[in-house]
């Protein structure tokens, strides 16, 4: 998905921009990790980064500038602990899948509901990976688009009613529920980053929730 930068001049503009930051950090940090992502999780830039745009929120209580503590000390490793955790895992299969289907709901219904959702929004998934709808990297980029939609609609002076009523719709029935199970399995793992970086999602999602609902 592109997005093009926008020049944010302050005030609400930014908030709403440093909300599709974080979207946008926690998807990449959710896909199978790159070596480009490993370095800047392990010198600390992924940290700066997301503690940078949670400092903009529109609300408070969110601190990321813990995350890659306990970092892996090789690349290799940590592909190794992403695998174990969200991919394979032992005989039952992996002990924190990424796709929402995997938690109830019924996996063929809930990727058509999401689907529904980017369909909507003109949002297509991308043919070369061919991932299912549901994972969560791709539901943390659709909030990533919608929010930047928003940001844009601002700039414009055009009506965002659409895209904020999304985003809370997609969070309430879809992302806030499956990203706290996702953060519920991934503690005591052997994966400070991954259980680090739940939690954050987990935290975010539910405060990005009741914003949107009040």
């Amino acid at each position: 998905m592109n997005t093009q930068t926008l020049q944010l001049n302050g005030g609400e503009e930014l908030k709403i921009g440093n909300r599709s930051q974080v979207y946008s950090l926690l998807a990449r940090a959710f896909r199978f990790p790159t070596e480009e992502e490993f370095r800047r999780v392990k010198d600390g830039q992924f940290a700066k980064a997301a503690q940078e745009s949670l400092a903009g929120l529109p609300y408070n209580g969110l601190k990321g500038g813990e995350l890659g503590r306990g970092m892996a000390a090789s690349y290799e490793e940590f592909q190794s602990a992403y695998i174990g955790l969200f991919e394979v895992g032992g005989e039952m299969g992996a002990p924190s899948p990424l796709y929402e289907g995997e938690y109830g709901g019924g996996r063929m219904k809930v990727m058509e509901e999401v689907l529904r959702f980017y369909h909507y929004f003109g949002l297509r998934l991308s043919e070369e990976k061919r991932d299912r709808p549901d994972h969560l990297a791709s539901e943390l980029e659709f909030m990533h688009l919608l929010t930047f939609k928003e940001t844009e609609g601002l700039l414009q002076g055009a009506d965002r009613s659409a895209y904020r009523q999304a985003e809370h719709d997609f969070l309430r029935f879809h992302l806030t529920d499956f990203v706290a199970s996702v953060a519920a399995k991934t503690g005591g793992r052997g994966a400070p980053f991954y259980s680090d970086l739940a939690q954050l999602a987990h935290g975010f999602c539910t405060k990005e929730l009741a914003y949107l609902s009040s």
